[in-house]
């Protein structure tokens, strides 16, 4: 598992237009689609071992040990009655607000 500075600051971006409902949660998964793919492409062109369990996580918070995969989100995010979309709404709104959301790669 790596941290990657190089792909944070576009999360970051990702994620603040979600919550200032500029994207929906259909295009917020695309786009974390899209830079884990990328930086799928760029570790592999650097590693030629490929595993099919490589995969982005992102880490909201100081402290928070485990992060969530995109899957993870998208589930989270797919039911708006469910108290795992208000947590992680929330989590996501601390993590910018404190800058510490960071994304990770393994």
């Amino acid at each position: 598992m790596t941290k990657q500075a190089r792909y944070t600051a576009t999360v970051k971006q990702i994620f603040s237009a979600y919550i200032d409902g500029i994207i929906d949660n259909e295009e917020l998964i695309l786009k974390l689609r899209e830079v884990e793919m990328q930086l799928m492409s760029d570790q592999d062109s650097e590693d030629e071992e490929t595993e099919a369990t490589k995969g982005l996580w992102i880490r909201f918070f100081e402290g928070d040990t485990q992060g969530l995969t995109i899957q993870e989100i998208e589930n989270d995010l797919s039911n708006q009655a469910h108290p795992n979309y208000k947590i992680l709404r929330h989590g996501i709104a601390i993590g910018l607000a404190d800058d510490e959301l960071e994304v990770h790669y393994n």
